[in-house]
């Protein structure tokens, strides 16, 4: 931990990028990640999107810059820093979903007039597909083809996985999916029937070859042509265990990690200090849910530590 948060080192070595910070807004502290150090002695960062602000002026999830005055670190073992910065409000990275959570429940992003547009077109192959799929051909729906040539004769095909999903995005898939569950499946019971099955795989074809019939590459290929394409492209796209890291959130968790810590290393830093002598947090209490393997209970704490010392 000593190695990572370079406590021993000036508050400029140690804001790096790609790191988690703490940036003032108004009155309160949230988190970003650095993106890097401004010539104008300003940090460019981004806030992390499950800030709640109190006051306007930062919209979660984007990009600003701040001042070299208003941006700290973790301030491992820095007890006095901790101390005179109250935190403003924010989810836990423990408390966002993770990547199989939202695949794994289409009412987790809603889908836009973009998905509706792009996906309407084929509601009804998509619905026999999901009722009767054995009325769509091979060339019509290419990750069928895939599965006819995959798996065993006596095997149904409409239970088994298609993993592909190209390059498409958490957000985008998720979407997809949603589009699927209000339009196509409308059942909630039905659900085990097509996620991460042939149903909704072709819907990922679709999207992909619409987004590819929009390049004027492709502009003399054929319906069929665009799928198989599409089709090529969801198959041999980066695997989704790779897209799917969340990078902010894997950055906040490092960054509370090193923040909520007790333990014999972070010393009377880590006794629930922050804010003791600036005020109240912004209506939270920020050390709620915090893993139990972040309390490693090897060092006696005193409540002499958690007394006001100045106001």
């Amino acid at each position: 931990m000593e190695t990572r948060t370079l406590w021993n080192k000036t508050l400029l070595q140690r804001l790096r990028r790609g790191r988690g910070a703490l940036a003032r807004h108004g009155e309160f502290w949230y988190p970003v990640r650095v993106i890097h150090r401004e010539s104008n002695q300003e940090w460019r960062v981004r806030w992390w999107r499950a800030c709640e602000f109190t006051a306007a002026g930062v919209i979660p999830d984007t990009i600003t810059t701040v001042a070299e005055d208003d941006i700290v670190d973790s301030l491992w073992n820095d007890s006095m820093g901790r101390r005179k910065i109250r935190l403003g409000k924010w989810t836990h990275s423990w408390d966002i979903p993770t990547s199989e959570d939202i695949l794994a429940d289409p009412s987790s992003i809603p889908y836009n007039n973009a998905i509706d547009t792009v996906l309407t077109p084929w509601e009804p192959i998509l619905k026999r597909l999901l009722d009767a799929p054995d009325t769509v051909s091979a060339d019509e729906a290419p990750a069928k083809a895939w599965l006819e040539g995959t798996t065993k004769k006596k095997k149904d095909i409409s239970k088994e996985l298609v993993p592909y999903v190209g390059s498409l995005s958490l957000t985008v898939r998720a979407q997809i999916s949603n589009w699927f569950d209000v339009n196509i499946g409308k059942d909630r019971k039905k659900q085990h029937v097509w996620l991460g099955r042939l149903p909704i795989a072709h819907a990922y074809t679709v999207y992909i070859a619409t987004n590819l019939k929009n390049d004027p590459k492709n502009s003399k290929l054929t319906g069929p042509e665009l799928l198989e394409k599409a089709w090529d492209v969801q198959f041999s796209g980066t695997p989704s265990v790779l897209m799917d890291v969340d990078v902010d959130k894997d950055c906040l968790y490092i960054l509370e990690e090193e923040m909520f810590e007790r333990s014999a290393r972070a010393g009377v830093a880590g006794h629930c200090q922050w804010g003791l002598d600036a005020g109240d947090h912004e209506n939270w209490d920020p050390y709620e849910g915090i893993p139990p393997h972040f309390i490693h209970r090897d060092r006696e704490e005193s409540e002499s530590e958690l007394e006001v010392t100045s106001f």
